[in-house]
């Protein structure tokens, strides 16, 4: 990607803004400021895969784009593994590009509950609708494959509604089969978007760049100050001077990025994630869930609050998911292509928590589910096994160590009423944001309405950490959405800040 630098030594830079992170977040400020004519300088942990390089190898591909490869865990009874990108465009390069907006009712709810200024439908639309128009969401034209009927079918025999995915992607014919970076550029990630736009206006990004803290003085951040690795992995320091400064590192990097610098209340206490649980299902006929890797359907009939989705399928990503239980589940690799792989996805009362820890990278993440998260997860459990048996599974197996599988739909009830197993059930998310939550609610509140830290004057936080509880849905349009707003109320600041000083030295 042009613009992307690496240090040889030492070096200090002044910029009108910094950014930390070029995810859905980071891409989102950049566009609004640069597109205003600032000059902005990014800064971004991990590295830089191009599409023309990435492998569709699954172990190559984590190792590339994946925060710890793909080995992170929030600590609970059981623990939920969850997943991070680390590279240039972040998350948007991993992830699966459905998009989705918040459902109204929820929008109205975290309005009033955290008292979020200017926060209605209506007013988020017209970002939405940018966010939207950035990735060319679309719904993907022609076959969708076994592994996407299968939803529906199970669904329409039910009774449930069952709804189409749109994602973003460029409408080529290999657009629905990238997973992890894509090799072939379909996916509409802000490595293929919005961060080259920003580049072309002269925007400088400092990719392999770890930010340790932020200077503060005085109520404002006057310092970003970070650490960068050079071509033969030697470390140099790098100091960035800015009017204003952006953190949009993630909801678990955000808060701890925050902390180190000294900024603690209220932030990083409500992390909020998607606690899920997958099964996989066995068919009499082959689904050849690899073709299409993802099915474009969802079982929407119990969001927000529940939610019933496919997985990304590849050999490799199989035959991983069936190692941590293979004297249950390995006989199922030599049928790899008569399987699917699904989830049920809960919006959980629980929360966790986030704090950085002295001379190691990765903060400490702890996430509790609450009671009602177990009797959730139970019944999305039985509605995800009801879905495969009416679509024709042979066989389920729910992701519980040690599980047999069930055979028959009358099994499926057996967690509806009688708890998981707490020690034996698997639980992963991909979607974690909340532990800055908006608002003038200023006991719960981390930042103002509009993303400002608190009795930081020009210090502004842009990410999944903003959305204020769990969406139920595919975060990245929202988080696109509050970012554009985020960085539009702060160039609006910085002018009538200016004003004001120019008024102040005219007297």
């Amino acid at each position: 990607m042009r613009g992307t630098f690496r240090l040889s030594s030492e070096l200090q830079l002044e910029a009108d803004a910094v950014i930390i992170g070029s995810g859905a977040g980071g891409a989102s400020v950049a566009d609004v400021l640069t597109a205003s004519g600032l000059s902005v300088v990014m800064l971004e942990e991990g590295k830089h895969v191009p599409s023309s390089s990435a492998s569709p190898v699954a172990s190559e591909a984590f190792a590339a784009a994946w925060r710890s490869g793909g080995l992170t865990a929030a600590f609970g009874q059981p623990p939920i593994a969850y997943a991070e990108g680390r590279c240039v465009g972040g998350g948007t390069e991993i992830n699966s590009a459905i998009a989705q907006r918040a459902d109204n009712y929820l929008i109205d709810q975290w309005r009033k509950v955290y008292k979020i200024e200017n926060f209605t439908p209506d007013e988020l639309t017209q970002y939405y609708q940018r966010a939207v128009a950035t990735v060319n969401a679309s719904l993907t034209p022609g076959p969708v494959g076994r592994a996407t009927d299968i939803l529906r079918q199970g669904g329409d025999a039910l009774g449930w509604e069952v709804s189409e995915l749109k994602r973003g992607q460029r409408g080529c014919k290999g657009a629905n089969r990238c997973a992890f970076v894509c090799p072939s550029g379909a996916k509409q990630s802000m490595a293929v978007t919005l961060l080259p736009k920003a580049i072309d206006r002269g925007m400088r990004l400092f990719a392999q760049t770890r930010v340790a803290k932020i200077r503060l003085v005085n109520g404002r951040a006057t310092e970003v100050i970070a650490r960068s690795w050079d071509v033969a992995g030697q470390g140099r320091s790098i100091r960035v001077k800015a009017g204003m400064v952006f953190v949009c590192a993630g909801a678990i990097h955000t808060p701890a990025i925050l902390r180190r610098s000294g900024l603690r209340e209220r932030i990083g206490n409500t992390l909020r994630v998607h606690p899920t649980i997958k099964a996989t299902a066995l068919f009499d006929e082959p689904v050849d869930a690899h073709r299409s890797r993802l099915p474009l359907t969802a079982v929407t009939e119990f969001m927000p609050e529940q939610r019933i989705g496919g997985s990304v399928f590849t050999p490799a990503l199989f035959g991983l998911s069936l190692a941590g239980d293979w004297i249950n589940r390995g006989d199922l690799m030599q049928h790899w292509r008569f399987c699917g792989s699904y989830y049920g996805m809960i919006r959980p009362r629980g929360v966790g928590a986030v704090r950085p820890l002295p001379g190691i990278n990765e903060p400490l993440v702890r996430f509790t589910l609450a009671p009602e998260d177990w009797i959730a997860l139970g019944q999305i459990l039985t509605r995800l096994g009801q879905v495969m048996f009416a679509a024709g599974a042979r066989k389920v197996f729910p992701n519980i160590f040690g599980h047999e599988g069930w055979t028959s739909p009358d099994q499926v009830h057996e967690f509806w009423d009688n708890p998981l197993p707490k020690r034996q059930t698997n639980l992963m998310t991909v979607h974690l944001f909340s532990s800055c939550p908006p608002g003038e609610h200023r006991d719960v509140c981390a930042v103002d309405s509009y993303g400002r830290v608190r009795g930081v004057e020009n210090l502004f936080v842009a990410d999944g950490s903003l959305i204020p509880e769990a969406p139920g849905v595919n975060p990245q349009m929202t988080i696109m959405a509050l970012a554009f707003r985020v960085a539009e109320a702060a160039l609006s600041h910085s002018v009538k800040e200016r004003a004001q000083s120019a008024a102040r030295d005219r007297r």
